[in-house]
């Protein structure tokens, strides 16, 4: 019985050891989510602000904009995908959804590029086609440089008609408790999607031309949304993670309840039979 008295203690020391590491993980996680989650809100009205002229611009135009960004490319089969994961593990069901989600969508013809090591490695062992991940850090960098760079190439292979579509997979954050992952087309630009904007009243008047302003500015649109959803993303992979390592922490208080009862349970057993075993030799005499 002491043996097994001392693996119980043991077991009740490596737990607590394991909750410290995922309590230190957990007040971590939450520090980076309150700060991606600042991040989030100053990109914002930078967003807002493009999102708006180029709305502007739609509804000065009335459907007869014959901007490049606006056309699908039919004639072409293959599409863009940017995949959005984490470069780092214990974040719970986040990465898994990603890939559940884009299983099945992406052919092997289309060409992908990876943010995030998680997403790269899937892509590379799962993708048939083309995984490109010299943007990889963007993730953890959030270098908006390289999200111009990863834009001027996104519009290049699209201006010149390589690819038909361009989509981007990446988690919605909703709250500290959900987030789920999503597909969005951004090339070619849809104008239902800022119908929701409210524009003012007032002509405007685009100099050289509506269309070639809406060429410049469609590039500064999908900056601004690019780096939005990888901001996004690394928001809800840090509440994930931190709800993740608040589960453990409750499943350690958990199971040291459980093995304090064992113990308990087993330094009882013991005195009742030296007890026991006092008494006999007392009568015995």
């Amino acid at each position: 019985m002491p043996g097994g008295m001392q693996e119980i203690k043991r077991r009740i020391k490596s737990v607590e050891s394991t909750k410290k590491i995922t309590k230190a993980m957990e007040l971590v996680a939450t520090s980076k989510l309150r700060k991606t989650r600042n991040q989030l809100e100053q990109s914002k009205p930078y967003y807002t602000n493009v999102a708006q002229m180029v709305a502007e611009i739609l509804a000065n135009c009335k459907g007869n904009n014959d901007s490049v960004y606006l056309v699908e490319n039919k004639e072409i089969e293959k599409e863009v995908f940017i995949v959005i994961a984490s470069s780092l593990g214990l974040c719970g069901g986040y990465n898994a959804n990603i890939f559940k989600e884009i299983k099945g969508v992406i052919k092997p013809g289309d060409y992908v590029y990876s943010i995030g090591s998680k997403a790269t490695s899937y892509l590379l062992k799962n993708h048939q086609g083309v995984t490109d991940h010299k943007f990889d850090d963007l993730n953890t960098t959030f270098d908006f440089k390289d999200v111009t760079k990863l834009v001027v190439e996104l519009t290049n292979m699209y201006r010149q008609k390589e690819i038909s579509k361009i989509k981007i997979v990446y988690t919605e954050f909703v709250n500290n408790l959900t987030f789920r992952p999503r597909i969005v087309t951004l090339l070619p630009v849809d104008p239902s999607d800022f119908d929701h904007i409210e524009i003012s009243k007032k002509s405007t008047l685009f100099e050289p031309s509506p269309e070639e302003v809406l060429d410049s500015l469609i590039p500064m649109y999908l900056q601004a949304v690019i780096y939005g959803y990888i901001i996004e993303s690394a928001t809800s992979e840090n509440a994930a993670r931190r709800t993740s390592m608040e589960n453990a922490n409750d499943n350690a208080d958990e199971l040291t309840e459980q093995l304090l009862l064992k113990y308990n349970q087993a330094r009882q057993t013991a005195i009742t039979n030296e007890i026991s075993e006092i008494v006999a030799g007392a009568n015995a005499q």
